[in-house]
């Protein structure tokens, strides 16, 4: 290689990686934006719908994602700066797919939950999200019980319930 092709080669790697080291430079990690509360105490989730046992699964699935994040301290007082209300709204199950030997009889359902959440700010008193609407979806394979496989699926549903109510609580809303 002559020079001038090694020195056009040379600036021209030097300019991307300067790109990419500025495009990577206001990278931060955690949530996009500063939460206007520390301290936050998520209220036992209310069962509205017919669930089976998802109200203390929910909330404790959903304490333990929140506890995950380092600028937020997740605490058993009401008095907290906010607070966090679940309402497991609704619970549906839709067949999803039939046996091919009897076409009455379902194979799997599809699981659907709908929360509703309000976060309050203790210290002014104002609504900071109020009835937020969240779903979440599983399926459920039956292989010979309807209320086995629901069973088990109930707690991959309010894992991935917890999951979104974690997203909408710490983005930034």
């Amino acid at each position: 290689m002559s020079f001038p092709t090694r020195f056009r080669l040379s600036v021209v790697t030097l300019a991307a990686l300067a790109l990419v080291l500025g495009a990577c430079s206001h990278y931060r990690l955690g949530p996009p934006g500063e939460l206007p509360f520390r301290t936050l105490y998520v209220k036992p989730a209310k069962n509205n719908s017919f669930a089976p046992q998802a109200g203390a699964l929910l909330t404790t699935q959903t304490i333990s994602d929140l506890q995950s994040h380092a600028n937020l301290k997740i605490v058993e007082d009401p008095t907290a700066d906010a607070t966090l209300e679940i309402l497991i709204a609704s619970y549906e199950r839709q067949v999803s797919a039939p046996q091919r030997q009897d076409t009455g009889l379902a194979e799997s359902y599809m699981l659907i939950m709908e929360c509703v959440l309000t976060l309050t700010d203790n210290r002014s008193g104002k609504v900071l999200m109020q009835d937020r609407v969240v779903r979440a979806e599983q399926q459920a394979f039956v292989q010979n019980d309807f209320q086995i496989a629901e069973y088990q699926a109930i707690p991959v549903l309010t894992r991935e319930m917890a999951k979104k109510i974690d997203d909408v609580v710490i983005s930034v809303w």
